[in-house]
This record gives C-alpha cells, sequence and structure tokens, in this order.
C-alpha cells in the first residue's frame, strides 16, 4: 500500500509579508517589501511532505537539500509544529468517523 503525503511549501518572506500586513494598518504593501528587503538577505524557502504514518521529508528549495526537523527555528519551526498538529487531528477525525 501506498503511503500518502500532504505536501506544503513555506517561504518565510510571504509569511512575515502577510504577517506584517495583518497586524497593522499603517504600512502598505511597498512599504512592507522595502522593510523586508532591507531586513534580511536570505528567507526560508522549504517544501514539507507530511506522510500519513507520522514521516516527514523537508526540502531547501534553494538547495535541493533535506531538512531535519530538529534544524528548523523561527517561523520555519513554527509552520512545522502547526501543521503536524493539524494533520494529526485530522487524521485522529479521520479514524473516528471511519470506525463509528
Amino acid at each position: 500500500m501506498m503511503n500518502a503525503s500532504h505536501n506544503f511549501r513555506f517561504i518565510e518572506r510571504d509569511y512575515w509579508y502577510h504577517k506584517a500586513l495583518c497586524d497593522t494598518d499603517h504600512l502598505l504593501p511597498g512599504q512592507i517589501d522595502a522593510m523586508l528587503d532591507e531586513a534580511h538577505s536570505h528567507y526560508a524557502d522549504y517544501t514539507f511532505k507530511f506522510y500519513d504514518d507520522g514521516s516527514v521529508i523537508i526540502i531547501d528549495n534553494d538547495t535541493n537539500n533535506r531538512i531535519k526537523p530538529r534544524e528548523l527555528t523561527g517561523a520555519v519551526y513554527d509552520f512545522y509544529v502547526r501543521k503536524r498538529i493539524y494533520l494529526i487531528k485530522y487524521n485522529l477525525m479521520e479514524k473516528q468517523l471511519q470506525y463509528a
């Protein structure tokens, strides 16, 4: 049986842009872009493959290298944890409905 995966892409710059846009009424999109361009020279761009058996593969889209979950920090780690919790809850709900 094939192990299904749930694929997500996390682009850190987009995360910070959206957060700034939602958290303030005082900055225009162009101002946010300018701040982000000045703040960092590199933002993470990862693809996450979460498998139904609980395993995960994380690929750095810039280098095509695999990343271990313990290497994640900041916003990327937050994204990973939130998706992991969401998928565990979703899997439990599916099983409850299947066996109810």
